[in-house]
């Protein structure tokens, strides 16, 4: 969900990058893993038996995973030197030796990690659809709807315009070219907007994991705002 440094004053993006040069590799980008990302992967599965919570734990971390590494393939063929960090509520992609990038370029780092998760979900559902999962069993059909959900639902999920989403850096960057500086505080002050109304309504839906992670985007973007505008 937090995936790009492309925004330096997101405090999303206060990494150390020494912790990211060693440990875990994958495809040969630095990966970090924390602990409460599997907590917050269990507690969103809902009540499943343990076995099937396994499971879902596993498309969930291999769904994350790879869209991030959309985002840090996409990052090496700009020259960039990519890590990974998968956490609670999500995943982020950073970078050893950051540079200036154009907005263009911004976009396309930010688009190429939705667009791994839409088209391994999509192409899962449109397998569906043409019947090639016909007669198989109902385990391996469940896990399909794993597959499904965790990559096409998290794919879309990023592309809504708040920051710090995919959808919320493309937005920015976009916001960016039209009107500079205060097309960026723009896209800040939409994100708030957005997340407090999602929260707010989550809170009175009683979808109480979507009003926290409103809480934790909307606190992400005022600190994110206070830095555009110089109050940080």
């Amino acid at each position: 969900m937090m995936d790009d440094d492309q925004q330096p004053a997101d405090p999303w993006q206060q990494i150390p990058e020494a912790g990211q040069r060693r440990g875990l590799q994958i495809f040969g980008f630095p990966l970090r893993i924390d602990p409460f990302f599997f907590v917050t992967a269990w507690l969103i599965g809902g009540r499943q038996e343990p076995l099937w919570m396994v499971v879902w734990v596993v498309v969930v971390l291999v769904g994350i995973l790879a869209h991030e590494l959309g985002h840090a393939f996409a990052g090496r063929r700009l020259g960039m030197a990519p890590w990974i960090r998968l956490m609670a509520f999500g995943g982020m992609t950073g970078w050893q030796r950051p540079r200036p990038l154009t907005p263009g370029q911004q976009i396309f780092i930010s688009a190429a990690g939705p667009a791994v998760g839409i088209a391994i979900g999509g192409g899962v559902l449109l397998a569906g659809t043409a019947g090639l999962f016909a007669g198989a069993s109902p385990s391996l059909l469940r896990v399909l709807d794993f597959v499904l959900w965790v990559n096409l639902g998290w794919g879309v999920l990023n592309l809504l315009p708040i920051l710090p989403l995919d959808g919320g850096h493309i937005a920015s960057s976009l916001a960016g070219i039209v009107a500079g500086h205060r097309g960026r505080v723009a896209a800040r002050v939409f994100s708030i907007v957005l997340t407090v109304t999602i929260g707010l309504w989550a809170l009175l839906a009683g979808q109480w994991w979507i009003a926290v992670l409103g809480v934790v985007l909307t606190y992400a973007n005022v600190q994110g705002l206070r830095a555009e505008t110089g109050h940080g």
